[in-house]
């Protein structure tokens, strides 16, 4: 069983941001649903929530485009939910298993995961809301085979990646949203 449901790519540093990757995997989902198509990722990053005082459980921790120290700039799936209820339907898969991952994507509902960068094992720092990976990354699963999944990386481009270390360092994790057609 071969599906790629064959999203489109935002390049974030492209846009100069170098953070915020999950309005790029999840700006790709819209377009992959055909929603949001005339919105681009620089249109779409002035439209997420942020969260002044840098807790990603209410919004996104910091800036897309710069580092602030004592900020996590990154937006976790609640909140990340709430914006996307703006534009589409969705489920939150977290905790869910990556099985319902492949079914979403089956189904042709594409998901965005949360992962590490370059799918590196996760480096763990502490903040005020809690311990969280500083590698920190959010991608868009757009395919499966028996031994692989496709991503849609906002950084690294489209790629096809072994199932086991998908699993092995999304389960650090354990956080996805599915977008809904």
């Amino acid at each position: 069983m071969d599906i790629l449901l064959d999203a489109p790519n935002i390049d974030q540093y492209a846009w100069g941001a170098i953070n915020g990757c999950e309005a790029a995997s999840l700006l790709e989902g819209l377009h992959s649903q055909g929603k949001l198509l005339e919105v681009n990722y620089g249109e779409f990053l002035k439209k997420m929530p942020i969260d002044q005082a840098g807790n990603p459980n209410r919004g996104f921790g910091g800036s897309p485009f710069r580092n602030a120290h004592g900020k996590f700039e990154a937006i976790f799936v609640k909140p990340l939910a709430d914006w996307a209820a703006n534009y589409t339907n969705y489920r939150d898969l977290s905790n869910q298993g990556v099985e319902s991952i492949y079914e979403s994507v089956k189904n042709g509902d594409p998901v965005l995961a949360y992962v590490t960068v370059h799918f590196e094992e996760p480096k763990i720092e502490t903040y005020p809301f809690g311990e969280v990976p500083i590698n920190n990354h959010a991608v868009l699963v757009d395919g499966i085979t028996d031994f692989r999944v496709h991503v849609s990386d906002p950084i690294d481009g489209t790629y096809y990646l072994d199932k086991a270390k998908f699993v092995h360092i999304y389960q650090t994790r354990n956080m996805a949203l599915a977008i809904l057609k």
